[in-house]
């Protein structure tokens, strides 16, 4: 049980403070997220993550934030309290997970329209973020990944990692999710999946082998009617209510180690109306945490 949430703030994009997704988290705060918190009875905490110009690239910039957001998971968790991280890059569950010291019994709940498992020698368009599963797993920047503290190469196989809405990728890209091993509620407009139905059914199946979960919400997983997220939309996601649900959901069937949202640009036209749907999820989440005394109240 944790006696506060710890949100993280983290408004970068590849080391670029406010720069695209990077503006997310402050335009998700700007509309209430820590009141809205509060209000539910909870103590609230904020750490944000400090500027890194001092160093150097896309790539040392991006490094030190992962470094700097294991540290502040590992601080929130050993306080007691229940990591919310708001970033902008999905990578940053790779901080996430290892401030959890990549534990044997650690899984992963992965909403997102993408894999994330590229890797420097596959990834053709040069996109750093669409790699952190595949830097997570020991694959690319070895030496980089390293020096995050509390990392160790992890398997994603035997129900350990759950992707929820994946759709738009590769033929490249798909048969690296085959040869990882993650279970997966694909997404795409060939079919009406039921999302939460799903979700429900594979997490009442599992083994109880990765007794916590990291959840993880890449905005993207919502279909491309709802709106503009971050320019990768794509048909067949979930809808506004399917999330929410899914989120309902969770901590009623897993314990939840953390929970991470990123991937939204808000300056793309439809800014609060997305920033408004992550904040129903995070509530629909810590609603279900309180309920199931995983979170105390004041």
């Amino acid at each position: 049980m944790s006696s506060s949430i710890t949100i993280i703030f983290s408004p970068y994009h590849v080391g670029l403070r406010d720069h695209r997704v990077g503006d997310g988290p402050n335009r998700i705060r700007s509309l209430g997220l820590i009141e809205k918190l509060s209000d539910l009875g909870l103590d609230v905490k904020s750490h944000e993550i400090p500027p890194v110009d001092d160093f150097e690239g896309e790539i040392g910039r991006s490094f030190e934030i992962l470094r700097r957001t294991s540290t502040a998971v590992k601080s929130a968790v050993s306080d007691n309290s229940f990591p919310l991280v708001l970033a902008g890059n999905c990578m940053a569950l790779v901080g996430i997970a290892c401030g959890f010291g990549c534990a044997e019994d650690q899984g992963f709940v992965y909403f997102d329209a993408h894999d994330d498992m590229d890797t420097p020698r596959t990834k053709m368009s040069g996109y750093f973020d669409a790699m952190g599963m595949g830097f997570l797993a020991g694959k690319g920047f070895e030496a980089l990944t390293e020096t995050i503290p509390g990392f160790r190469p992890m398997r994603y196989d035997h129900g350990r990692l759950l992707y929820v809405g994946l759709r738009d990728q590769t033929d490249v890209q798909r048969q690296y999710v085959k040869e990882a091993g993650p279970d997966v509620i694909w997404g795409g407009s060939e079919k009406k999946v039921d999302f939460p139905g799903e979700l429900e059914k594979r997490l009442e199946k599992s083994d109880g082998r990765y007794k916590k979960r990291l959840v993880h919400l890449d905005l993207d997983v919502l279909d491309e009617g709802v709106g503009k997220v971050n320019g990768y939309e794509s048909p067949g996601g979930l809808s506004e209510e399917e999330l929410v649900k899914c989120f309902e959901l969770i901590p009623l069937k897993v314990i939840p180690a953390s929970l991470s949202v990123c991937s939204f640009d808000p300056n793309l036209g439809d800014g609060d109306k997305i920033a408004d749907i992550a904040i129903r999820a995070i509530l629909a989440f810590v609603e279900g945490m309180i309920k199931r005394d995983l979170l105390t109240t004041r």
